[in-house]
Formats: C-alpha cells, sequence, structure tokens
C-alpha cells in the first residue's frame, strides 16, 4: 500500500533485540538517603489494575538503577478512583492539602481528557505537575499549551485522526464518514476530520454525526450511502466509552449487508484497543483498529512480553515513562537544589518539582539513556554528577516540545486488526490483536513547539480559473456594511473581538458610522471578567515591552458605535436591516441601490446541520442557509446591491458559499469549508480566552496595509495563517477574476462620503 501524503512512515515490525537489565551492579551503598515523593494516581480501578504490571515493573527498575547512589528517590503511589470519587473535592484537597497531612508532589492521570481540566485548573496555584499518560484531546492540549506543569505523554488525537484518514486512503477507500462521541474526546476527531478529507482528497460521503448510547444510526449510514461515489466507504468511529463500539460496528456491518454495490468497514480509534471488548467473542463487526503504541525502537514492547508473557495494554508505556520522569526530576532537584536550568537557561524564579523534569527532558547533547534499568542508572548517575542525559522512554523518544517542554511531540500508532482465532484466549486476551503497521506523523526534529501542529502547512489549495468575465457595472457611489456577531459569552470573546476589528478597519478606510450597521451583544468590556482590562477588547496581546504590531495590544473597541444588542433582534430583523426596511424598532439600517457597493461581515459559532448558529455553540436556530440566500436574492431583484461581498468567520460557513453560489456579482469568503470547522487562536492565559481568529485578523490586517490586495493574494495570506480549516472562495465565476479583482471594492484608498 503507498500512502498519498508523504508524511506517514512504515516503521520496523519488531526489533527483535530485548534490553536487558543484568548489567547493573547490586552493590548496595550502605546509609543512602531517601527522598520520598508523593504521586497520588487518579485513574478507574480497571485502568489500575491493567497497568499493574507496568507500573510494578517500573518502581522495580527505579530501585535497582539507585542502588549505587548515595541519595536515592523513592515514589510512593497513593491510588484513587477516577469513577466513584468526587473528582472536584479531589483535585482541591490534592493540591491544597491541609496542615499535617502528607504533601502531593505529583498526580499521575487522570485517564479521560474529559476529567483533566478539573485538575489542571486547580494545579494552576500550585504549578504541581500533572502527568496525563493518556490525555490526548487536541483542544485540552491547545488550551494548556504554555502551562508548565501540565504534562501530555501522548500526542494529541490531531494525529491519530491523520492517520486513520491516511490509512483509509491508503486502503483505496473513495468515501470517508465519522461517528463520534459528543465530548471531549470525541471533539478532536469532529474537528479534524473534514480538513485531513479535504487534504488527502477524499469525498465526504454526508459528513460526521454523534453517537450516544443507545441511538440508531440507520438513517445516517444509509444517507451517507446514498452520498457515497466510489464501492468503497470508511466509517472513522471514534467513541469514549468503549461499551458502545460494538452496537456502533454491527449497526455499520448490517447496513453494509443490505447494500449491492457498497461496503461501508470502520476504522476505530484508540478506545477500541480495551479487554472488554477485543475478549468478547461474539464481535466481528471489527475491521481496523489504531492506538498509541510504544516505539518498536527501544524494545519495551518486546521486553514486556517476555517478561510478562502478555502483550502490552495501551497507556501502560505511558505510564512507566511518567513515573520515570517524575523521579528523574526529584534527582535533579536534588543534585542542583538551588539553580535549575531548562535549555540552558536559569530558570528566573523558584523552581518546582516540575521545572526540574523539565530541565531533564530539555537538553539533548547529553549521554543517551534508555528505560530500562541499566540506562535508568546512567541517568541517575549522570545527573548526580551534574550532566545532561537526552532519555527515551518506554514509549519512545522523549522528544518535547521546545517552549514548555511538557508535551511529548511525536507518539507511535500501530495499526492493528482482529485475529478471529484467538479471540477470548484466557492467559492474554491481547493476543487476538493482530499488529499489521507501526506508523507516525513525522515531523523535523528541529527544536520547534508542539503549538507548531496549530500551523499546519496545507497541500491542498483552492484552484481557480482565470475568469475573465464581463461586468459592465455602474461607477460606485458609495459603500455600506453590516457587521454581525451573534455570540453573547465570556467564552466566546474572540468573536466580538474580531467584530469590533473589522468596524475599525471600515473607519480607518473613511465609512461613516452611518454607513456601517454593528450588532454586537458587547457585554465584554465590562465584564468581571475583564477586571484587569475594563473597558478594553483586544485581538492580539503582549506584556512583552518591545513587542510590536499594528494589531498588539490596540483597543479594538475604542469610539466603537453599537446599532444593536444581538440580543435584541431576531433572525429576520437582518433581512429588513439589510433591505433597508426602517422602522422604530430599527432605525439604523443601510440604505444601497445598484451603485451600492455592500461588505457583511459575520462571525460567530456554526454546526454541521445548520451552518453559521444565531447565537452561542448552544444556540438551537441556525441562521440558515435559506435565509441568508433569500436576503440576497431579493437585494438583487430589488437592485439593491452593485456588488457584495460576504465574509463569514464560523464553523461550516462554506454552507452560506454553496447557498449563495449562482448570484450575480455576489463574492462570499469563508474560514472553512461546508465540512469542516473553524479553528481559533491567540490563546490569553491572563483572561483565560481565545482572542481572535486567524481568518478575521489576517484579513484585517492585510487589507489594512494595502485595499489594492488581490483577492487571489487575499486568499493565499488567509489560506496560510488560518489553520485546521480551508478557507475558501465562492462564485468567483459570477464575480470577476481573483487575479484582477481587489479589495478596493469595499475598501476604497480615496472615498469620500456625502
Amino acid at each position: 500500500m503507498e500512502f498519498k501524503r508523504g508524511i506517514i512512515y512504515l516503521m520496523a515490525l519488531w526489533l527483535l533485540a530485548c534490553c536487558s537489565d543484568d548489567n547493573v551492579s547490586t552493590d548496595e551503598v550502605p546509609a543512602a538517603e531517601t527522598v520520598t515523593v508523593n504521586v497520588d494516581v487518579v485513574l478507574p480501578a480497571t485502568i489500575q489494575q491493567q497497568w499493574q504490571n507496568a507500573t510494578n515493573w517500573a518502581l522495580q527498575n527505579l530501585a535497582k538503577a539507585q542502588q549505587r547512589q548515595s541519595r536515592r528517590v523513592k515514589l510512593n503511589l497513593r491510588y484513587h478512583d477516577e469513577d466513584t470519587e468526587n473528582l472536584d473535592e479531589l483535585a482541591f484537597s490534592l493540591t491544597h492539602p491541609k496542615e499535617g497531612e502528607d504533601t502531593c508532589h505529583a498526580i499521575i492521570g487522570p485517564y479521560h481528557s474529559d476529567n483533566a481540566q478539573t485538575f489542571l485548573s486547580y494545579a494552576a496555584q500550585t504549578r504541581l505537575p500533572v502527568v496525563m499518560p493518556t490525555c490526548s484531546s487536541a483542544e485540552l492540549q491547545r488550551t494548556n499549551a504554555r502551562n508548565t506543569y501540565a504534562w501530555f505523554l501522548t500526542e494529541s488525537d490531531i494525529a491519530q485522526c491523520e492517520i486513520m484518514m491516511s490509512t483509509a486512503r491508503a486502503l483505496n477507500d473513495t468515501d470517508v464518514a465519522l461517528i463520534y462521541s459528543p465530548d471531549t474526546y470525541g471533539k478532536s476527531f469532529a474537528d479534524w476530520f473534514a480538513y485531513y478529507a479535504t487534504e488527502l482528497e477524499m469525498h465526504i460521503a454526508g459528513g460526521a454525526v454523534s453517537y450516544m448510547k443507545g441511538d440508531d444510526l440507520t438513517a445516517f449510514l444509509r444517507s451517507i450511502a446514498q452520498e457515497a461515489q466510489g464501492s468503497r466507504l470508511r466509517v472513522l468511529v471514534a467513541l469514549s466509552d468503549v461499551k458502545d463500539y460494538r452496537a456502533v460496528c454491527d449497526q455499520i456491518q448490517d447496513v453494509s449487508r443490505t447494500l449491492p454495490n457498497l461496503t461501508i468497514k470502520p476504522i476505530c480509534s484508540d478506545t477500541s484497543y480495551d479487554l472488554q471488548l477485543l475478549s468478547d467473542r461474539d464481535f466481528t463487526s471489527f475491521d481496523y483498529g489504531i492506538t498509541p503504541s510504544p516505539s518498536t525502537l527501544y524494545g519495551f514492547a518486546q521486553s514486556y512480553h517476555s517478561h510478562f508473557g502478555q502483550h502490552i495494554i495501551n497507556g501502560e508505556a505511558q505510564m512507566y515513562d511518567a513515573l520515570s520522569l517524575i523521579a528523574l526530576g526529584a534527582a535533579q532537584r536534588m543534585a542542583s537544589p538551588d539553580s535549575c536550568f531548562v535549555h540552558g537557561k536559569l530558570l528566573p524564579y523558584e523552581a518546582g518539582l516540575t521545572d526540574y523534569m523539565r530541565a531533564v527532558v530539555s537538553r539533548h547533547n547529553g549521554v543517551d539513556t534508555q528505560w530500562d534499568a541499566a540506562g535508568l542508572a546512567t541517568a541517575f548517575n549522570e545527573l548526580a554528577n551534574g550532566r545532561s542525559i537526552n532519555i527515551s522512554g518506554a514509549s519512545g523518544s522523549l522528544f518535547f516540545d521546545s517552549e514548555t517542554y511538557t508535551k511529548v511531540f511525536e507518539s507511535t500508532y500501530m495499526l492493528w486488526r482482529l485475529d478471529s482465532s484467538n479471540l477470548g484466549y484466557e492467559d492474554d486476551p491481547y493476543s487476538c490483536v493482530l499488529p499489521l503497521l507501526y506508523l507516525t506523523v513525522s515531523y523535523s526534529l528541529n527544536e520547534v513547539s508542539v503549538t507548531s501542529i496549530w500551523e499546519l502547512e496545507k497541500g491542498v489549495e483552492q484552484a481557480f480559473e482565470d475568469f475573465q468575465g464581463i461586468h459592465r457595472l455602474p461607477p460606485v457611489t458609495d459603500r455600506w456594511a453590516v457587521v454581525i456577531s451573534p455570540s453573547t459569552t465570556w467564552a466566546n470573546y474572540r468573536h466580538q473581538a474580531d467584530a469590533f476589528a473589522i468596524y475599525q478597519l471600515l473607519r480607518q478606510y473613511g465609512y461613516p458610522d452611518d454607513h456601517i450597521v454593528l450588532i454586537v451583544e458587547d457585554n465584554l468590556a465590562y465584564s468581571p471578567s475583564n477586571k484587569d482590562f475594563a473597558g478594553q477588547i483586544f485581538v492580539e496581546r503582549s506584556d512583552d515591552p518591545d513587542a510590536w504590531g499594528p494589531l498588539i495590544n490596540e483597543n479594538v473597541r475604542k469610539d466603537i458605535v453599537v446599532d444593536y444588542h444581538f440580543s435584541d433582534l431576531q433572525p429576520d430583523d437582518i433581512a429588513d436591516i439589510m433591505m433597508g426596511r426602517q422602522s422604530d424598532r430599527l432605525p439604523h439600517v443601510i440604505h444601497p441601490d445598484s451603485t451600492s457597493n455592500v461588505f457583511f461581515f459575520w462571525s460567530g459559532h456554526g454546526s454541521m446541520q445548520q451552518g453559521p448558529l444565531w447565537g452561542n455553540e448552544d444556540a438551537r436556530e441556525g441562521f440558515g442557509s435559506d435565509r441568508i440566500y433569500n436576503i440576497v436574492e431579493e437585494m438583487n431583484d430589488s437592485n439593491l446591491y452593485r456588488r457584495m461581498m460576504l465574509t463569514v468567520e464560523a464553523c461550516y460557513s462554506g454552507q452560506w458559499g454553496q447557498a449563495l453560489t449562482g448570484l450575480p456579482d455576489v463574492l462570499v469568503l469563508t474560514a472553512a469549508n461546508a465540512f469542516e470547522p473553524s479553528k481559533a487562536d491567540v490563546f490569553d492565559q491572563q483572561l483565560g480566552v481565545y482572542l481572535s481568529n486567524a481568518f478575521s485578523r489576517t484579513f484585517r490586517y492585510h487589507v489594512g496595509l494595502w485595499s489594492g490586495i488581490t483577492l487571489y493574494n487575499l486568499y493565499r495570506e488567509l489560506y496560510k495563517t488560518t489553520t485546521g480549516s480551508h478557507v475558501t472562495i465562492y462564485n468567483h465565476q459570477q464575480y470577476g477574476s481573483v487575479y484582477t479583482e481587489t479589495m478596493q471594492e469595499y475598501f476604497p484608498s480615496q472615498y469620500s462620503y456625502d
């Protein structure tokens, strides 16, 4: 099989050489000083039991590795059941111990991404290291990207989604769809599924659907079958509850059997790699699965099988590494208690355990060490003597991001199938797993931050014909603008901020306020959450006095005039505003005619089913593709524009572009295509929110520099900087050449209003 893109590489199937601990000296150093590190392990009881082999092995090897050290680290593990304990109370008690109680020095867990933020929020106050072996939610990792106490030992599920899609492509599947769980785990796949389908040039058949226990998927499966363009349809299945896989895969199989010319097969994410599922002899509807795996290059999985007579379980290698990193961090602190160097720089503040752990993994010019007892012995010896190490763990090369050194940069994934002849084998239930390939998303080994995954270089760019349509348009006499943000909550700060920024751009180019209708809730500037910057709204912010940029620390709310608070309007009011139907309730409208250019900007949420939403992300009402079409069509029929441009920042905003295709002299520029969510960026730690979306910010920046920029060059800038979705221009055939038409139609260099 051959992969379309060059980023997926085949690794060796098995490395036969196993690591040996026989060369570790057993000569004890008498009267050794021992430092006890209390590690609270927060995992479901079933996972605690399943990971016990790796846990005990790590503790044994750590003890063996320190036998000749005069100062030793002992890990004292204290277990908590993630499924039964009150996690909010537990997180608070561990990070705020009562007087006289044993202090928690580090947390391992939780197992589920849905529970992680609770611990990370409380840990922020004390910078207590929270080491998460399996939390791979892309959004969780992204929002904690600069938190130096948040340790992620598995790459985000963006990589897993890419590998699942690439596998489908390599299997010659022509069509793809997605079934996901509506939670933190499933969100990563829902967010990135359409992006990689577009990149791999695969046809999306019906999009994606969320699954709740007991849902009947028959209608969805039949609808995607009808939309399939080929004979092989691959359904990505990403569910947080392993118990749901049987029901979903069985439904896929049942529908597939009724289709004469189409085969539907699942490919399941890492949560399917579970004893509860794999020991079920009746589970025959499974096809392929993907799961994080120890690298085959360092022998951990092979040694584990030799040592315990069983296959390794998902997460065990990361658990082993979590224990090793905590112990090595504590050893580093003992060796240099008064100075902590991270990537060669002395920290200017009092270092904690998490910083000494970062010091261990931030240097790559020391002795190479590995996960086994002999390798760990070398590591402890080097640290005790003030030297650096370059550590490789049980899960592979522990290459961390170069900004915080707390997020593993690359994970290995195993593509596997079920071996039906070994289902339910009692001594080793995982013997039914048939490994096929070991895969990884290949990145440069240069020192770059994990946040670079949000700066993906796209491989599929929109193609434009050099269309030179005949547009006998009258000279433009005036310009009007409508700017809307339907978001109202603090968490959606970026949508109103971007609307304010576009308003400022319009004023920069001479629009008087009576030619702009601004619709925002305007409830953020004096929100209690904005107490540090009362009255101010930013799309970029920096505390660095040397930081420079036209948008950095600019108060985009300055001198704004809000025409309507969003909550005072109904969806149908937008038609009256656009059509110039003034009333006592709607005094502020635009008054375009056949010689007017109309600019429309929208920034908010969207859904796969409804496109841009009328409200926040939980809004039950979409504005509607039919509604926006009816508005623009009526304006066209009534000669109420010369040219019109709609710029839409929302998930699935391409649905509006599709709806408006065919209308004359209308251009639609969207942050995402019809199947993709749009991604926020510029997260501000102090405010705790995203300040902006790259699409809107880049639009304002480049148009603000020069409105003579062509549509194509603007598209290119947006395309390069808008991450995780594909910026798309719709209906350019009805508008004119993207290579010659410029933004001066809406933002003139010299323009005066009567």
